[in-house]
Formats: structure tokens, sequence, C-alpha cells
């Protein structure tokens, strides 16, 4: 099984150089790439290089990820950790600095952020009678429970990252 580590980001960084070097060639002979590839953003695949401090700061709320988040069973492990941070992390941060649940709305939008294909995709994250999960959905607002705000700061340190603004758990509403 492959597993994304920070030695492994300089190879990723190398064969991204190479398939751009590939393309920019391909480009040159008048073999243009498709419009919806031109069009992307570039972002590197693995875990980015921190700050003095060894981390890197990210804001899931607001920022972009610092690296590609894929949460598909064939994915990396990183990217799948990325995916599973970026959502989860993005509900943590309306709870706290809302002081609200996470509504439908924004539950899509951050599930698309992760790489979900829309809000369906992550239902799973929410809890069911007798099988406790991630996410509670009371009234049809979802709140991060306390086991799962102690796992997102356990991704966040695995792959390097840490959490900008306000992740304080809010008492879930009765």
């Amino acid at each position: 099984m492959y597993e994304s580590t920070n030695a492994s980001v300089p190879l990723l960084r190398a064969a991204r150089a190479a398939a751009e070097a590939f393309l920019a060639a391909l480009d040159q002979e008048g073999l243009t790439r498709a419009p919806e590839r031109q069009s992307m953003p570039a972002r590197p695949e693995g875990p980015a290089q921190g700050s003095a401090a060894g981390l890197t700061a990210y804001d899931p709320l607001t920022d972009e990820p610092p690296f590609a988040p894929d949460p598909s069973p064939s994915a990396p492990p990183a990217a799948q950790r990325m995916a599973s941070l970026t959502y989860l992390g993005a509900v943590a941060r309306i709870n706290a600095s809302e002081g609200r649940g996470a509504t439908s709305k924004e539950i899509t939008k951050f599930a698309k952020k992760a790489g979900y294909t829309d809000g369906k995709s992550v239902n799973g994250w929410n809890s069911r009678p007798n099988s406790p999960r991630a996410i509670e959905n009371i009234d049809g607002a979802r709140y991060l429970n306390a086991a799962t705000h102690a796992w997102l700061f356990e991704l966040a340190h695995e792959l390097g990252i840490t959490i900008k603004g306000d992740t304080t758990p809010l008492p879930l509403p009765e």
C-alpha cells in the first residue's frame, strides 16, 4: 500500500515537473492540451512544505487545500486524509466561528471542495441511531462531535498542517 510521507514529496514534485515539461513540449509542437486541462489550476499532489515550524497553516473554511484532496478509495492515503481534513475542518470552523451547525448548502460546498461529488456523498459521516459517526445532524444542522474534534487535529498533525481559525467545539443542542 502506498503511504505518502514527507520523504516522498520530492518524488511527487519531480514527477509533476516531468509531466508539465512533457505537456509543454506537446504544446510547442502544436499538440495542445484539452481546454479543461489548460484552465485547471496547478496544485501539488502531496503535503506542502511547511513553515519554519514545519507546519502549513490552513483554514478549511476560507483557504484552498494545500494539496489535492481525494476521498476515493484508490487515492493515496495523504489525499484521503486531506479530503477528511478539508470537509470536517470546514464543519468545525462553521460550528465555532458562526456558533451554529452547518447548513445543507454549506455541506455541499465543502464536500465538493474536499473532492466529493456532492453533499449526498458525505452522508456517511452522519451519526445514526446506535451508530455514532463524526457528525451529528440535529434538525438539519451539522455539528462535529467531540471525538471527531480530537481526530481532526490528529489528521492535521499527520499531514504537517496547523488549522487556522477557531475550532472550539460547540455543546450539541438537545
